[in-house]
């Protein structure tokens, strides 16, 4: 017979706000298992009911997944006895870590069956709270979890878990790596129908109202409407050189550019950001990787207009190669030094089909730095420098 584990959600508020099938389900049993007693639908049927609490998981491990793990493995061994009923703050499918992994758990495991029972989550109360419309697009994240990668302007951000001020400061810093300081940001506690404990305050202060902060706290980010903070955006810049290379609507310059013609600008803005990397220019460093993109973007551009090819295609065969190239990184093999590398290196180009061939590039290259090395220093005008290179560099 499976064994049964039936999630309860005990929504956000007290037993007023519970679903009247979910009140009756829990006053049928004798004992419940609980991931927390804080919660006020708990206070008021704990004279009826038995309930187990991990609260001290708390405080016997270091990171919430262990707190999580520890608890998933302590609902899976009670329910080798009996059947078990656990419940949740809000609804059990929403910031619940705990319901995803015991649902991952069952789906590797037959003998187990996961039911869940609702619960009012509070998402609708916050928006509220804020004033903003769900319908115009939101992510939702944990706080104790969070990576910059995983933030988009482009919708509004809604962040669990600001349970206290140094959550907040950690999570002022990720946010910071993707949004101007000044972004106004809303921290919201306790959120319930039209009442709750909402601050408006720009991003740089997030965690300077330590009073604030619950297990019932989040912050909420709108989206970002100024055009100027999307300039940092990699997509945002993608579609200002499409705009540049439109038949129609594009610049007169750029739009008539091909892959031919584009050949020498990559040599130009390659010696530019020698030039800036050997005066040690971190801006100028800057604006020369920029001008490199730049090359790259009208590339892809040229190509998408045309039809055979994005950038997205060029940045998934990036991203595959780097990964087959180091399965030393991500992967299990071993590489205590070069010679394990390029061993690495040679079974990933064979099993890519690649064939040994003369490495022009390369000649070119150490041709041209020593060129470069010898002339960079020298006073010469351009006339100069020129006569020089077409004799090969005798004489230098």
């Amino acid at each position: 017979m499976a064994r049964h584990i039936t999630i309860v959600g005990l929504g956000n508020y007290g037993l007023d706000d519970l679903p009247l099938g979910i009140y009756k389900y829990l006053k049928k049993q004798s004992t419940v298992y609980t991931r927390t007693l804080d919660h006020p639908v708990i206070n008021e049927l704990k004279e009826d009911i038995e309930f187990r609490s991990f609260d001290a998981q708390y405080e016997a491990h270091k990171s919430f997944d262990d707190v999580y793990e520890s608890i998933v493995k302590n609902l899976i061994a009670a329910s080798e006895h009996e059947n078990v009923v656990y419940t949740v703050p809000g609804h059990p499918r929403v910031a619940e870590t705990t319901t995803v992994k015991l649902e991952a758990y069952a789906k590797t495991h037959n003998d187990i069956q996961i039911e869940v029972l609702g619960g009012k989550s509070f998402i609708d109360d916050i928006f509220e709270a804020v004033k903003i419309d769900p319908n115009d697009g939101f992510t939702m994240l944990d706080a104790t979890a969070i990576k910059a990668n995983q933030l988009n302007i482009r919708t509004h951000t809604l962040i669990t878990q600001v349970y206290s001020p140094m959550t907040a400061g950690d999570l002022k810093v990720t946010l910071m790596e993707r949004y101007d300081d000044e972004q106004i940001v809303y921290i919201v506690d306790g959120a319930k129908h039209n009442d709750a404990n909402v601050i408006e305050t720009p991003l740089f202060e997030l965690d300077h109202y330590a009073s604030i902060f619950s297990n019932l706290t989040s912050v909420l980010i709108p989206k970002v409407e100024q055009e100027v903070y999307y300039y940092s955006d990699f997509y945002y810049a993608a579609n200002i050189i499409d705009q540049l290379v439109d038949e129609e609507q594009g610049c007169p310059w750029d739009k008539v550019q091909t892959h031919h013609t584009l050949k020498r600008y990559l040599l130009e803005e390659s010696f530019e950001l020698f030039e800036a990397i050997d005066n040690e220019d971190d801006w100028h460093i800057i604006e020369e990787l920029g001008d490199i993109l730049l090359q790259v973007l009208l590339h892809t551009s040229i190509g998408k207009k045309e039809g055979y090819l994005d950038i997205n295609e060029v940045i998934e065969s990036l991203s595959a190669k780097m990964i087959r190239r180091h399965p030393h990184i991500f992967g299990d093999a071993d590489a205590k030094g070069m010679d394990d590398l390029k061993n690495i290196w040679a079974d990933a180009k064979a099993k890519e089909g690649k064939t040994q061939r003369v490495k022009f590039e390369k000649v070119f290259a150490e041709h041209f730095l020593k060129l470069y090395d010898k002339t960079k220093n020298m006073s010469l005008d351009e006339d100069a420098l020129k006569r020089l290179l077409e004799q090969g560099g005798e004489g230098i």
